[in-house]
């Protein structure tokens, strides 16, 4: 699969610095910023301790903005998560 996103990603032009990979961080933020539980980012991802889960954590700065003065986040969990 991986071989084919490189052949595919500059017919679609993106940079080659997104890897597929990219994915597997993307999903594990978003699902701890829809969720909130850092269990399910664990099971849903397979990893066995927090230390791990967090490697694939990338907070937008906006969001801990936000949280940090008080105000109301405007991301809402996906239902379904």
């Amino acid at each position: 699969m991986g071989k084919k996103f490189r052949e595919a990603r500059p017919e679609a032009g993106l940079p080659e610095k997104l890897v597929l990979y990219c994915g597997r961080h993307d999903y594990g933020t978003r699902v701890l910023q829809g969720t909130g539980n850092l269990a399910v980012v664990m099971r849903a991802m397979g990893h066995g301790s927090p230390s791990t889960a967090m490697k694939y954590q990338h907070p937008e700065l906006e969001q801990v903005r936000r949280v940090l003065n008080g105000t109301k986040s405007s991301h809402h969990p996906e239902p379904g998560l």
